[in-house]
């Protein structure tokens, strides 16, 4: 990928990012607590994803992705580890979230998620 491609690229999958959390947050003042738990943990991941493409790194799954983060994000240190930890759990919560239907989410669970994506948003931009 030539450099002009990967900077436009690099911005849409943050503003794809930005945009999951504004849903996220519609959600939540909607009580729709489930997807608000599914919404905030795509924020993290398109922000996530937003700067693997900055190094012209392509994930090819969700796992692929938090291994590939850690190796170019955490292990460096140019990531903060806890903020990190804000999407492996988001990740399983995600899961639970669209794949059992007997999970439930409370108001205090996705208000939590909710405030981590955007924790986890906000340092990323420091990195675009």
């Amino acid at each position: 990928m030539d450099e002009e491609y990967i900077r436009k690229k690099v911005i849409a999958d943050f503003n794809l990012a930005k945009d999951e959390l504004d849903t996220a947050k519609i959600l939540f003042n909607s009580s729709k607590y489930r997807q608000t738990v599914t919404h905030s943990y795509y924020a993290m991941f398109q922000a996530a994803t937003a700067l693997l493409t900055k190094k012209n790194i392509v994930a090819k799954s969700h796992e692929g992705l938090i291994m590939l983060f850690g190796r170019e994000y955490i292990k460096t240190g140019i990531f903060d580890k806890h903020v990190f930890g804000f999407l492996t759990k988001a990740r399983t919560d995600r899961k639970d979230s669209s794949y059992d239907s007997f999970a439930i989410f409370s108001e205090e669970d996705a208000q939590s998620i909710l405030k981590e994506a955007e924790i986890f948003i906000q340092v990323a931009e420091k990195l675009i």
